[in-house]
Order: structure tokens, then sequence, then C-alpha cells
């Protein structure tokens, strides 16, 4: 690959570990302040549950955004955490999905869902493990 397109893909994994990171911590800040809505309505999700899948939620979205900078700045910690990350914020969300929801679009779509975590899992751990796209990303020498 020429060196602008090595850029580009960098800069692409480091958007889309960003992205995830801000998605999930926008998750956990919706379900917290649903939480009360969700008592009313009588949901599955009893008040412990809801504090850790927020909890959960908001780790793995710092993980993914601390771990989009390690990418950002070259090293090999952010490789590290992004393929843990990548892997938590997915489980998390599919937890949430497979264990609470029970109503409306998630839960018709949760194949979908299921399949497209299983894509971001496979694309995520394996482009930062493959050697060659980890040299695309600059995290080892370019020979």
């Amino acid at each position: 690959m020429k060196k602008g397109e090595l850029r580009l893909v960098r800069w692409g994994v480091i958007l889309w570990l960003a992205g995830l990171g801000l998605f999930g911590i926008v998750r956990a800040l919706a379900l917290a302040s649903a939480g009360a809505l969700l008592a009313e309505l009588g949901s599955r999700m009893a008040p412990a549950a809801l504090r850790v899948v927020v909890a959960l939620s908001v780790l793995s979205g710092i993980g993914l955004l601390v771990s989009a900078w390690g990418v950002f700045r070259r090293r090999e910690w952010g490789r590290q955490a992004a393929r843990v990350s990548v892997v938590v914020y997915f489980v998390v969300v599919q937890g949430y999905v497979w264990l609470f929801v029970r109503t409306g679009l998630l839960w018709a779509r949760r194949w979908v869902l299921l399949a497209l975590a299983a894509v971001g899992i496979l694309a995520g751990v394996g482009g930062l493990t493959w050697h060659r796209s980890r040299r695309w990303l600059g995290l080892i020498s370019l020979e």
C-alpha cells in the first residue's frame, strides 16, 4: 500500500475505535437516564443489572477511546487494549440485547445484530492481530 493509503487505513481504524467508544458511553448514559422509566414499564432489568450494564458500557467505551489514542500514538498497548475492548464492547451490547430486550427493533433485529457483532469482533481482533494490517497501522516497522 502507498503511504497515503496507509494513513487512511490507520485513521479509519482510529475513528472506528473512537466511534464505538463514544457510542458505548452514550448508550450507558441513555440507559442510566431511562432507569426510572424502565422500572415503571415493568422491565425485566433489575436496578442492579442496569447498573452493571451501564458500568460495563462506560468501561468498554473508555477502553475503546484509550485504545484509539494508543493506536493513534502507534503504541503496542493501544493495539492490545483495542483487541480486548472491541470484544468487551460487543459482548456487552449482545448481553443487553439477549438478556433484557424483549420487544421493539432491537429484539426484532437481534440476529442481524449478532451477525454484525461477530463481523466486528473478527474484523477488529483479526485486523489488530494480522501482521500485515499491523504494519499498515504503523504498529510494526515497514520493511
